[in-house]
């Protein structure tokens, strides 16, 4: 019999202790302090001795209607003659998984790029790797052997950066919300250290490439990724930025556009050219929506449609190896500074048109600023 001691019962006496409406006093429940709630069944043995046992406690899934089999169970065994202990449901582990599943909830109601970031970050690289295991029992070490395979499968540093950053949301998300407790975020605070990306040198359109580009989303009667092409390129906009314009970040008279702040970019007015008046003016009068360029269905375009990149490594020789200097959606954004660059227009100049944070991320284009200190030495020392 299962016999509290005087402690325990004066303590559990205090928590309101509730008979089962429902089923009846042979399933009994406590609410602890912390609002959870502790189950029990009473039966006799076959000694006709009263036994109690504790089945278990809500936060580990058990149930008044489990409880209820579970006795059921116990009683008709004791008819048959056989006195089986009780065999407890096995405790119910809280896994990544299980802090994924609540994270993409509050994703899909704040997150637009839920799908394509972290459910598709999960699917592919978490799930089978860390899914199942039991979140407080993850460490540093983990995410270092995670990342250390991404890498030897081929991964580049940015995406292996975008799978930790998914992880390390989610585990966050599971802290905040108290899904766990005195557990510490492993990939926290420089816990895990991440790839190096190196973005020093990036591939980027010349103007010859970019008619010829241009010119056949034409021919091929692309508009969408045609549209979407110019205003990339001719605004060096982020794909997200562009995504989520809507008509009132459209200032016709002034043939400006304004890009909102992000967690990543600063606020700015861009100027529009002719190619982008021609296309908002097209775009204005098909409007169905408030956003400038949406999806078939309405809402905000997620991704840049596949046949850019497929039309991209069909006119480029070679594109699909060229690593860092492939040239993708994101290139047209580093097509546009380096152009800028390559005019003459200074680095903060270039560092506000792309609404860097920080000028760190601008220098990459200053090396393509004509240096005015070659012709001046040449013009001083012949």
């Amino acid at each position: 019999m299962h016999v509290f001691s005087k402690e325990v019962t004066n303590r559990l006496l205090k928590l309101s202790y509730i008979n089962s409406n429902k089923y009846g006093t042979r399933v009994q429940h406590y609410v602890k302090s912390d609002g959870d709630i502790s189950y029990f069944i009473t039966y006799k043995d076959l000694e006709a001795r009263l036994k109690r046992y504790k089945i278990g406690d809500k936060s580990q899934g058990i149930t008044e209607t489990y409880c209820f089999q579970k006795r059921n169970e116990v009683v008709a065994k004791l008819r048959l003659g056989e006195a089986l202990p009780i065999k407890h449901r096995k405790k119910h582990i809280f896994s990544f998984a299980d802090a994924f599943s609540h994270y993409i909830e509050w994703a899909k109601v704040n997150k637009k790029t839920w799908k394509h970031n972290d459910l598709s970050v999960f699917e592919r690289h978490l799930k089978d790797n860390i899914g199942e295991l039991e979140l407080v029992s993850l460490k540093s070490k983990d995410f270092e052997e995670l990342k250390q395979q991404k890498l030897t499968e081929g991964y580049s540093p940015k995406t292996v950066q975008h799978i930790l950053g998914t992880a390390r949301h989610i585990i966050n998300y599971a802290i905040k919300n108290e899904y766990v407790k005195n557990y510490t975020n492993p990939i926290a605070n420089g816990s895990v250290r991440m790839p190096k990306v190196d973005n020093a040198k990036l591939g980027f359109l010349s103007k010859g490439q970019a008619d010829v580009l241009l010119e056949t989303l034409k021919q091929r009667k692309e508009p969408m990724v045609y549209r979407l092409t110019v205003l990339l390129l001719h605004t060096g906009a982020r794909f997200s930025e562009v995504a989520s314009l809507t008509w009132n970040d459209v200032n016709f008279n002034n043939r400006l556009i304004f890009f909102k702040a992000t967690k990543d970019g600063n606020p700015r007015h861009i100027y529009a050219s002719d190619a982008v008046m021609d296309i908002l003016y097209e775009l204005r009068q098909e409007a169905k929506t408030k956003l400038v360029i949406p999806s078939s269905n309405g809402k905000q375009i997620e991704q840049m449609p596949k046949q850019f990149q497929e039309i991209v490594d069909e006119l480029i020789p070679d594109n699909k190896e060229a690593g860092k200097y492939r040239i993708t959606t994101h290139s047209l954004r580093h097509t546009h500074a380096s152009w800028l660059a390559l005019s003459g227009a200074g680095i903060l100049q270039i560092k506000d048109q792309l609404g860097h944070k920080k000028i760190d991320m601008t220098m990459r284009y200053a090396h393509l600023i004509p240096d005015e200190r070659h012709s001046k030495t040449k013009e001083v020392f012949g």
